[in-house]
């Protein structure tokens, strides 16, 4: 009887070390296994955490946030400051308030398949460019300085003193900004293992004494269903329309009131089921501003986007929004002869809206590095502004 004993226990004991053995770290009791996937989950404040363990939380360095699956697990949150390095999805990267110059992290796949991260700037307010353009830093044609004849230009738009930036070895990298864009986003097709972001805050004179940011920071891996496609800087979907499914588009520092220099902003919109086209408005005239006077006639819209190669030079804008095949949205429609869209576009005519069939449906904003100061004083009593665009969007059936 003792020797049966003896083969019971030892068999008892072999079956229980085969239930206890650990599987990604997830907690397990001696008579049960608790699985669950390391998904996102709410850990309250409009912030995403991590399905881990307690212990698995711990161990990475993360802050317990409520629970999740089923209380079986902690929702891990991860904030990081200037000078990290990690792999975590959902990680906040933040500012502490003390930056004075270069801040910097490099964040690298969580898995072996993560193809794209989404960058959501919860906050986002650095010194914004350059708005002076009452001297002539250079002159330019096509856009590119010259050493003499061109157009007077200016710097203004620029990026002089804050620029925040994302290197990505290997892949795309999107346009480096500056000045306020809270609540935008950006996506970044990574190329690489890993890719820095960057914030070069500088000490010239500042309009912003206390730069400060959150960005959220999500992974996709490639069998996300809702990847952004290859080269989008931003990606809107249903989720960000209205209840009347209307939804809005803006350059960089809209918020900040001057467009940036140097962009190519590529806003993609997922064409939603049975939808067939796209049209685009303002809610007021000034919501469309891109380098241009208010007294641009509709004409010369199909020039926006290049420079005349001899004098005299002005009168056309380098600085320009791209719609592929538009139309003027009446009934039926007329396609146009120009697809660029400069200078105050939407108070030149009675147009209220733009529209077009083309898919995927694409805008792309387009800026050099210069101002041409010769447009930025006044054309038929109207002075130029520089605020960039706002642009709402609705889907149609037909």
């Amino acid at each position: 009887m003792k020797y049966l004993i003896v083969l019971a226990t030892l068999l008892f004991a072999n079956h229980v070390s085969a239930e206890v053995t650990e599987r990604d770290g997830k907690f397990l009791s001696m008579f049960n296994i608790v699985r669950f996937p390391n998904d996102h989950c709410d850990a309250g404040d409009s912030r995403n955490g991590t399905c881990y363990t307690k212990e698995e939380c711990s161990n990475k360095g993360g802050t317990e946030d409520g629970s999740c699956a089923s209380g079986y697990g902690v929702c891990c949150t991860f904030v990081t400051n200037c000078g990290a390095s990690l792999s975590e999805n959902n990680t906040y990267f933040e500012s502490e308030g003390e930056e004075k110059s270069h801040c910097s992290i490099q964040l690298c796949k969580g898995k072996d398949n993560i193809v794209q991260l989404r960058l959501d700037f919860i906050t986002f307010v650095i010194n914004g460019p350059k708005t002076d353009y009452t001297a002539t830093d250079a002159l330019t044609i096509a856009g590119a300085s010259v050493g003499v004849g061109g157009i007077a230009s200016s710097l203004a738009s620029r990026c002089l003193t804050d620029v925040f930036s994302v290197s990505n070895p290997g892949g795309p990298s999107p346009p480096q900004i500056c000045g306020t864009s809270t609540d935008e986003h950006m996506y970044v097709d990574m190329g690489a293992d890993c890719v820095d972001l960057t914030f070069q805050l500088g000490t010239g004179a500042r309009t912003v004494a206390d730069p400060h940011w959150t960005i959220r920071i999500t992974q996709y891996d490639r069998g996300y269903t809702n990847l952004a496609p290859f080269g989008c800087t931003q990606y809107h979907w249903k989720q960000d329309s209205d209840s009347d499914g209307k939804g809005n588009i803006k350059s960089f520092n809209w918020q900040g009131g001057y467009h940036l220099a140097n962009q190519k902003q590529v806003i993609c919109i997922r064409r939603e089921d049975a939808q067939k086209r796209i049209c685009y408005g303002v809610a007021v005239v000034t919501d469309f501003a891109i380098s241009g006077t208010a007294a641009v006639a509709a004409p010369s819209k199909n020039q926006c986007g290049g420079y005349k190669a001899t004098a005299p030079y002005t009168g056309m804008f380098a600085d320009a929004v791209i719609i592929p095949s538009l139309d003027d949205n009446a009934a039926p429609p007329v396609t146009l002869a120009w697809s660029n869209l400069c200078g105050q576009s939407f108070a030149a005519d009675t147009m209220t809206s733009f529209c077009t069939n083309r898919v995927p449906f694409v805008v792309t904003f387009s800026s050099d590095s210069f101002e041409d100061i010769g447009e930025e004083s006044t054309a038929g009593g109207a002075t130029k502004s520089n605020n960039g665009f706002r642009l709402y969007y609705e889907q149609k059936s037909s």
